[in-house]
């Protein structure tokens, strides 16, 4: 059935069709996470928009489950679809910038790293995740919180336009004139209304290099410094981002010195979102460096786009296990720290827990402005960790589920959507904001995609028919 199919689509199709006998199709499936191993029917790479419409079309007329793949750095790996149609995005990198407008035109297979290679000889950016090797389009649909989220607020909040194609296999552009409503849902809904093949998407000067100072800190100074950490941070103003990262093992990048790689360690990083060059940058970044006691500091001044947005790569390489857990956070008391640092020392696993730091910007959006619900927390609270054997699987996953529940009676009660995992779907609601944001989801969904092709999506939304097997 596989190759029938391929020649039946081959016909319209510019790029390349792989089916299970062909070379590079297991290549082609493959994605970061390990614990998804799914055999689709078809991988369509695909050349254009026109190859997506010919995709959408063919699996509509033979009733074939899709898929849409951009960087596949979805940990529930929903990118592949097990037996089905993948519209592969990837060679679709294409990014324009027009300075005129402070616009840049995205393709939907671009990743990160292709947006600031784009931009940086410009002395711009768009506000973006923190790793170079994720899609756009995954993370942008889900929201988009990054480095930049404090001054610039989330990749979402900077759209201008985005063309995508429906379920009925319609080129539509959707703007603040044009489908308004799908527009307002393209906000954090995620890809649950269409496959986007071009993000149009608003530039802010910057740099291109970026003032970022680190500081480390032994298991033992941990509590202290998290909790001078989250005594200052509040006080920020929106040009600074302040992150923590409790390190399983310090990599060996290069402001950590020899005798602590290797080590477990609290790394905090801040990243100054203004000249570089200014006095109050220096002045600022040393200050933020020096709380608490830490074993080691650096202050240095990098490119954004060429080296701060590519330190955490090496970390989260393809192949591994990964398994995330998330939550929204508004204080962390002592208690709360004591518990998260001995949880963290018990745990054997890689990766990281990250405290990444929300507010200035993105708060600022007034609520139901768009689909991307929970701004009002203060920190983003995320157990990153990965493995590398099968076996491990069970007892990994109770230990980073217990750690998470151990500190609830200090969590919100939202999540970010891009990072529900595959046994956290009672959480759908939380994602977005609640029954009524939900529910006006729900009745986009039902407009642009009422039988449901888009659903394989990392926090999939049903169309008003199947509301109530979703929901409950």
């Amino acid at each position: 059935m596989s190759a029938a199919l391929a020649l039946e689509l081959q016909r319209d199709f510019s790029g390349e069709v792989l089916t299970p006998a062909d070379p590079g199709y297991d290549r082609a499936r493959t994605i970061w996470n390990a614990m998804v191993d799914r055999k689709p029917a078809l991988i369509a790479q695909c050349a254009g928009t026109q190859d997506v419409v010919a995709c959408v079309q063919l699996a509509r007329r033979v009733e074939l489950p899709i898929s849409v793949r951009c960087g596949g750095h979805g940990v529930t790996g929903k990118a592949i679809v097990d037996g089905g149609l993948v519209i592969d995005l990837t060679r679709m990198r294409r990014v324009e910038i027009d300075a005129s407008r402070d616009v840049a035109r995205v393709q939907g297979g671009c990743l990160l790293g292709d947006v600031d290679a784009a931009t940086a000889p410009h002395g711009r950016i768009v506000p973006a995740g923190i790793v170079s090797e994720t899609g756009v389009g995954g993370l942008a649909l889900g929201g988009g919180i990054g480095w930049f989220s404090r001054k610039h607020s989330l990749t979402c909040d900077n759209f201008v336009s985005l063309e995508l194609v429906t379920a009925g296999g319609e080129v539509l552009r959707a703007s603040d004139k044009e489908h308004p409503d799908l527009f307002w849902a393209l906000h954090g809904g995620g890809g649950n209304f269409g496959a986007v093949t071009e993000f149009e998407v608003r530039t802010h000067r910057f740099g291109p290099e970026m003032r970022i100072g680190v500081a480390l800190h032994h298991p033992e100074d941990a509590v202290a410094a998290l909790a001078e950490y989250a005594r200052i941070y509040p006080e920020l103003p929106d040009h600074v981002g302040w992150h923590a990262a409790l390190k399983q093992s310090m990599p060996g990048l290069p402001f950590v010195p020899e005798p602590l790689r290797g080590k477990r360690l609290l790394l905090m990083i801040v990243m100054y979102l203004d000249d570089a060059q200014s006095d109050e940058g220096v002045k600022l970044v040393d200050r933020l460096i020096s709380a608490g006691r830490p074993a080691a500091k650096a202050m240095t001044v990098m490119p954004f786009g060429g080296r701060v947005q590519k330190l955490l790569d090496p970390e989260f390489p393809n192949g591994n296990r990964y398994y995330t857990k998330e939550a929204h956070i508004n204080s962390l008391p002592d208690e709360a720290l004591e518990i998260l640092v001995g949880r963290w020392l018990e745990m054997r696993m890689s990766g990281e827990i990250e405290i990444i730091g929300l507010g200035g910007a993105m708060a600022r959006v007034p609520d139901g402005a768009t689909a991307f619900a929970n701004r009002q927390h203060s920190w983003w609270l995320n157990f990153a960790l990965h493995w590398e054997h099968a076996g491990e699987d069970q007892a990994n996953l109770a230990q980073i589920r217990a750690a998470h529940d151990a500190l609830k009676p200090w969590l919100g009660k939202g999540i970010y959507a891009n990072m529900l995992n595959f046994d956290e779907q009672d959480r759908l609601l939380d994602a977005y904001g609640g029954q009524e944001s939900y529910d006006r989801l729900v009745r986009v969904k039902a407009q642009y995609d009422p039988e449901n092709l888009f659903r394989s999506n990392n926090a999939a939304i049903a169309p008003a028919l199947e509301r109530t097997r979703v929901t409950t």
